[in-house]
Parts: structure tokens; sequence; C-alpha cells
């Protein structure tokens, strides 16, 4: 079988900035990654990790066409915008560490996901809501609990839709598949309970590229929740992140029905160039799905 056809779009970064954010000339490099993927009326959103020569780690949106050009003055400063509740005790580096952005429609609301990175001596999850016309934030963040135990570090839990009751849950881990259930009812920190977990394995994937972790939020396509993800080995120039795909049933308990044979083959527009020094010095190659829509007779992958 033929590897799938894959085309690369480019979005300029300074298409994706805000007014609020754009920096005086020669102050340094600006850099936008992790784009969350979301469709929206006749076009899509687009949530995006922002690093400007301050260092500091912010969260962009904006609006796409149909075409996926950035709409002209659709991009908003989210993180900007973001309130945190009041009685949480939360450390400095959870107030403007902004990081892995993801996009979520759960009937009319819309979220957007983020977490603090990796810190001491826990990291933290948020979910915020965003008004579905104006795209600002409603109330505040609400911190992502888990019920029993759980990691130290917290990252990309993925959150759907159960289609045949409209509950939410979330994939803690892919490998053992351990399936969530989320409460979003309410004000305050959202509940997660493990509702399932199977162990089971990759024969066929290479145990060169590692393991499964984290990606975009699974699609529903075909009957079938599909998860476009990633894996991490060692490389000659530092971690390679390489894209992968594994399906997943619809109904509970949610056991995985497809398993990868070899990473996506998908690569960055430009090879190995490089704009600016790495900002990772421990990473070599990045290709991380952070969102996933099917589109006619097309994957979209950002």
């Amino acid at each position: 079988m033929n590897p799938p056809r894959t085309n690369c779009l480019l979005l300029e970064t300074p298409r994706l900035l805000p007014d609020a954010w754009l920096p005086a000339p020669d102050a340094g490099p600006v850099r936008a990654f992790n784009p969350a993927l979301l469709r929206a009326e006749d076009g899509w959103l687009l949530a995006y990790r922002v690093v400007l020569p301050d260092g500091a780690r912010r969260i962009g949106l904006c609006r796409l066409d149909r075409t996926l050009a950035v709409v002209a003055g659709s991009t908003l400063p989210i993180t900007d915008r973001v309130r945190f509740r009041r009685g949480h005790d939360y450390p400095e580096v959870a107030l403007r560490w902004f990081a892995d952005p993801r996009l979520y429609r759960f009937g009319a609301r819309i979220y957007l996901y983020w977490n603090s990175g990796w810190h001491e001596p826990r990291n933290h999850q948020f979910l915020q809501e965003l008004d579905p016309r104006s795209l600002l934030p409603v109330g505040t963040a609400r911190e992502l609990q888990l019920a029993g135990t759980r990691r130290k570090l917290e990252k990309n839990w993925t959150f759907f839709a159960a289609p045949e009751t409209g509950k939410v849950h979330a994939i803690y881990s892919i490998l053992p598949h351990r399936v969530l259930s989320a409460d979003l009812s309410g004000e305050g920190d959202i509940r997660c309970e493990t509702t399932s977990e199977l162990n089971w394995s990759l024969d066929d994937y290479p145990a060169s590229h590692g393991g499964l972790r984290g990606g975009a939020p699974p699609c529903l396509w075909r009957g079938e929740y599909w998860v476009f993800c990633h894996s991490v080995h060692d490389a000659p120039e530092g971690y390679r992140y390489a894209a992968a795909a594994y399906r997943f049933s619809a109904n509970a308990p949610h056991h995985p029905t497809a398993r990868p044979r070899r990473e996506l083959p998908i690569r960055a527009a430009g090879g190995e160039a490089r704009a600016y020094h790495k900002l990772n010095p421990a990473v070599g190659e990045v290709i991380y799905p952070c969102g996933a829509a099917h589109d006619g007779d097309r994957w979209l992958i950002s």
C-alpha cells in the first residue's frame, strides 16, 4: 500500500500575532507553534502557543476561512483575558505559563485547554469556556482534578463526548488505554474519574519509536474515534517527535480498535532548515498533532 499523500500549509507567524503582542523591531525571535484546530461556522478556529522575545508562554486565537487563511482582524491575545478563581493558591508559573492549547466543542459550548508546563511540585491543567461569537473567556479558568492516583506531571488529557450519551470523557493515557469521565457542570474545578482501563500492546509499531502519547483530541468518523497522537525517541540532533494514529470505539468502555504499524509520513515544509536557534536544546525535530478534523475527502491535521 502506498503511503497517503500529504500537503503542508504554513501560516506566517506575523499573521497570527495580535496587535498587543507585536514586538519592537529587532527585539528577537517570535515563535508560534502547537496549533489546535476546531471547525467553526463556515471556517475554522486556531489556537496556538506564542513565545515572544521575553520568553513568556502565551496562547493566541484566530479564525481561519474555508481556504485556511487567517481572517484579517480576528487574532486575539486570549490568555491576556484569562482570569483565575479567587481563593486558589496557584504558583506564579501557573498564572503566566500557557502551554499546549487544545480546542473543544461540546454541544454549543466551546472550550480552550492548556497546562502550566513542567514545574515543581506539580503542574496544573485548565479548561476555559469561550463565548462562541466573541471568543472571549466566559467566567474563570477551571482546573482539572483527578480522583485517585495521578502522575506528578500531567499534560494533554484529550477530551471527547460520547455520541450515545453526550457525556464528556477524556483519554488519560494511551498505554494503558485509560478513559476518564469529566463533569463540566457548575463553575468550579472539573472533577474527573477513571471509567475504564485496558492494557494493550503495539506489537507492529517499532519499539524504537517509543510508546504513544497524547496529541489531537479524538475525532469521530465512520463510527469510531480517530486519534492523531505522537511518539518520542532519541535521534542524533536530540529528541524526535513523530506523528502516529490509532482508533478506539465510540461506545463504552471505548477500547482501542486499530493500532499503528508505522509513524505517519508527515514532514515539515522546508525540511530541516531552522529560522532560529532551538527553543528547547534537547529537542531535534517535532511533528506533534494538536488538532484534527475530517473535511470532505481529506484529513486536516494541525
